[in-house]
């Protein structure tokens, strides 16, 4: 490991961060950044998810940042944390030492895992066996009441799985399509279609 160095850079990708205090540095950046408490769980996923960090480095990390109280746990039942006052003025003062690439990445997988979270936690979907495979039922929540559910029925669990899995993380899409279909409106399902097409080459 080169002497500048301190962290493990196993499966990290190539501008990622090898240095141990720009792991806490990008954790309270991230957590300052989101304006309200996040689940420790999803600040490590998405640092891990784009190579940015080696996992046992930011697990380490937040460990340290949590005993020196630069971070907080506000709700332990649902493992959220929040920045001190002092883990605030770390990410103020030092993110300009962190590369602009890595905090946009960062912020781009917080971003997606935020969203897939409130999908997953507004747009309800489960799974049940039957006789002769497996029926997925399907929520979108609206203001007080169900927007719209469906029942699909699918031979076994790896196409149940990944209709769930689907239809939480984008269900807006879904219902956009189903409208379309159900009024017969042509250029509004090319138009979804676009964007589903869109949303696969970001993938």
């Amino acid at each position: 490991m080169d002497f500048e160095y301190d962290a493990i850079d196993a499966g990290i990708d190539p501008g990622g961060l090898r240095k141990r205090s720009n792991v806490r540095l990008l954790i309270c950046y991230i957590i300052d950044s989101v304006k309200k408490p996040i689940k420790k769980d999803l600040v490590i996923t998405a640092m891990q998810k784009n190579g940015i960090a080696n996992y046992f480095e930011i697990v380490d990390s937040f460990n340290d940042l949590e005993r020196k109280q630069n971070i907080i746990c506000t709700e332990k039942e649902n493992d959220l944390f929040t920045v001190t006052k002092s883990g605030k003025l770390i990410a103020a003062n030092l993110s300009d030492e962190l590369p602009l690439t890595v905090r946009e990445r960062a912020m781009a997988s917080v971003t997606e895992l935020l969203m897939q979270e409130r999908n997953e936690t507004e747009n309800t979907a489960s799974i049940e066996k039957t006789k002769n495979g497996y029926m997925v039922e399907c929520h979108v929540k609206g203001e007080e009441d169900d927007l719209f559910s469906f029942r699909l029925y699918v031979p076994d669990s790896k196409q149940a799985r990944l209709v769930k899995k689907n239809f939480q993380s984008d269900p807006e899409m879904i219902y956009k399509m189903m409208i379309a279909v159900i009024t017969h409106n042509a250029d509004f399902a090319e138009q979804t279609l676009d964007e589903i097409k869109k949303s696969k080459k970001r993938i």
